[in-house]
């Protein structure tokens, strides 16, 4: 019965299933960046005695064909045509193939997009589907990382006598080229049901072409503007402080580079933050969309400003005006000390010099405490002009930045949606197909009985394999040759 199955398959799809064999070894696909040789490591710690082979791409898997293969996905950016290919080159070339979610320990809505990355690559769900943590089974928590799983369904196929093996494969083998013919790319277009549900799911496919875009850019330039302002408070308020701490630290030869350090450490805090908020308005911008890595570029420095020869303050009028009300001050002072001695006849002739002496102590106090005054009056100004000057430079940039990512992250979403446009019209190109060839009478009629005739095989090779999966023994007596005959 399975032999004459599969020629059933063999006629409608031209593909001869009967020439796959398997062996013994376990090869794990999947594209860049998915963990694969993370996930080759942990179940080579697991099985050490399975031959497990890691492959990057299709391209590179071109020794002979295991008994085993597992497809790797990632469930932090979707599935595409490298994705189906590397499925559809496996099922042909192994037969016995599993769906493997890897890093589900990073993301805990991995079983929704599984989902949704099932419904493309999978979409009459007859492949097994597991979720794994590859690290969580390199730090010894096996039973929790779902690797333990996987390596158990690999050993019950593998296990299998060579005849069960084979036949497996071969039946899967078909039931994969017979899902292909049905569904190339979109299950709806393929059915065949009716004319109604192919212009249905036209009419779906161009609605949601473009849904979502308008809200995309409309949160990416509030969230934006939004860590603008954030980070313009944040400037504000620390330039504040800064100012606020220059006034009262002690005056010396270090303070300009006291004040250079504490600056260049509020540039780099705010530099950061503003990085974090742009990262987090991206990530939830482009949530569903494929990730495009790109390296930002580096902050250019907004040192403070150097301190000019006009800064300094001038000597004139003002010191000459200083020294005077210092000494008669100063005088002042020193007659209202000694005036009660010149009553005392004996100390008058020493009333006249300590007068003087005490109005030069007094004068000299004064002129330095007025000097040292405006000396941190000029030093604040100064600080206050330079802070100035350094939070415009700085909040220039901040400004840049964020314009430059609010143009990058628009461009990636403009592409993703450029992408599925291509894939929409392509999937309604298929469908005006199948529309034009419903339209064409006798073809339509043809058409619709081979795509009966394709699920009448379909569903017959997938009870045949669930039995062979259930009784290795029972299921193999329906006579699947070795392919030689």
């Amino acid at each position: 019965m399975s032999a004459d199955l599969l020629d059933a398959a063999r006629d409608l799809t031209g593909f001869d299933a009967r020439r796959v064999r398997s062996g013994d070894a376990v090869l794990v696909l999947g594209t860049e960046g998915v963990g694969v040789r993370t996930l080759v490591e942990a179940c080579r710690s697991l099985a050490a005695d399975l031959d497990f082979r890691a492959r990057d791409t299709a391209e590179s898997a071109d020794r002979p064909a295991p008994g085993v293969a597992v497809i790797v996905v990632d469930p932090s950016s979707s599935v595409g045509e490298e994705e189906k290919r590397l499925l559809d080159g496996a099922r042909a070339r192994v037969g016995t193939v599993a769906l493997v979610c890897s890093r589900i320990d990073a993301f805990w809505e991995w079983p929704r997009v599984v989902r949704a990355h099932r419904k493309r690559l999978d979409p009459f769900g007859t492949l097994p589907v597991f979720g794994v943590s590859a690290a969580a089974a390199l730090g010894g928590a096996v039973d929790e990382s779902g690797v333990d799983e996987l390596i158990s369904w690999i050993r019950q196929a593998l296990d299998a006598p060579a005849t069960v093996r084979d036949a497996r494969a071969r039946v899967s083998a078909g039931i994969g080229a017979v899902e292909h013919l049905l569904c190339p790319e979109a299950p709806a277009a393929a059915d065949g049901d009716g004319l109604d549900d192919l212009l249905a799911r036209r009419r779906e496919l161009l609605a949601g072409r473009d849904r979502g875009r308008p809200d995309r850019l409309a949160a990416l330039r509030a969230g934006l503007a939004r860590a603008r302002a954030q980070s313009a408070a944040d400037l504000t308020a620390g330039v504040r402080e800064l100012s606020a701490l220059a006034a009262d630290s002690a005056p010396g030869t270090r303070h300009r580079e006291w004040l250079q350090q504490r600056w260049s450490e509020l540039s780099t805090r705010l530099q950061r933050a503003t990085d974090e908020r742009i990262d987090e308005v991206s990530a939830t911008t482009l949530v569903g969309l494929d990730p495009e890595p790109a390296a930002r570029p580096p902050w250019t420095e907004t040192p403070l400003p150097a301190d000019g020869a006009a800064r300094r303050r001038r000597t004139g009028a003002e010191d000459a005006l200083l020294v005077v009300i210092g000494a008669s001050t100063g005088l002042g002072v020193g007659r209202l000390v000694v005036a009660p001695m010149a009553s005392v006849q004996t100390l008058q002739w020493i009333s006249m010099p300590l007068t003087l002496l005490l109005g030069v102590a007094v004068a000299a106090w004064i002129i330095r405490v007025r000097r040292g005054a405006l000396d941190r009056a000029g030093r604040a100004a100064r600080d206050a002009e330079q802070l100035a000057a350094a939070r415009a430079a700085l909040d220039h940039q901040l400004g840049l930045r964020v314009a430059a990512a609010e143009t990058a992250i628009a461009g990636q979403i403009g592409r993703a949606y450029e992408r599925r446009a291509r894939r929409v019209d392509e999937q309604v190109a298929r469908i005006d197909e199948s529309v034009r060839r419903l339209r064409g009478g006798a073809v339509a009629g043809r058409e619709r009985q081979r795509a009966e005739r394709a699920r009448a095989v379909h569903r017959d090779l997938t009870a045949l394999v669930e039995r062979m999966w259930t009784d290795p023994v029972g299921g193999n007596d329906s006579g699947v040759d070795d392919g030689n005959r």
